[in-house]
């Protein structure tokens, strides 16, 4: 009984040592998924933040531009270039919010590099 008992520990610890390395890149794939998720969300709210202030400001570019640097910082993020074109001649406003998102993971998962991340939002001026 006590030999049965030796084998089926041995088993559990080499089963264990195989789904390890499976279990960290899942664990690592969903941190890093939520960390990117927040990331865009903070871009996105960043670039609707400056075009809503500069839709219904003279437009004033630069109050537009502290708007969405605010907003970049309240969500913690650093790196990110805005840039605020308009109103055109058909009084649209667009900003957009630009960066270079660098996972914390690394190499643990395979092929998750820096790339970038983009996201723009148009609104019409109201002056």
């Amino acid at each position: 009984m006590t030999r049965t008992k030796k084998s089926e520990i041995g088993q559990s610890l080499v089963e264990f040592a195989l789904i390890l390395p499976v279990f960290i890149v899942i664990l690592f794939g969903i941190m890093e998924f939520g960390r990117l998720w927040e990331t865009t969300n903070v871009l996105t709210s960043a670039a609707r933040e400056g075009a809503r202030v500069a839709a219904v400001t003279e437009p004033d570019l630069d109050e537009a531009l502290t708007a969405a640097r605010s907003v970049l910082a309240a969500g913690d993020v650093d790196g990110a270039a805005v840039t605020i074109s308009g109103p055109d001649m058909n009084k649209d406003i667009v900003v957009t919010v630009v960066m270079t998102y660098t996972p914390l993971t690394g190499s643990i998962i395979p092929g998750f590099t820096q790339f970038q991340l983009s996201r723009s939002t148009t609104m019409r001026w109201e002056g």
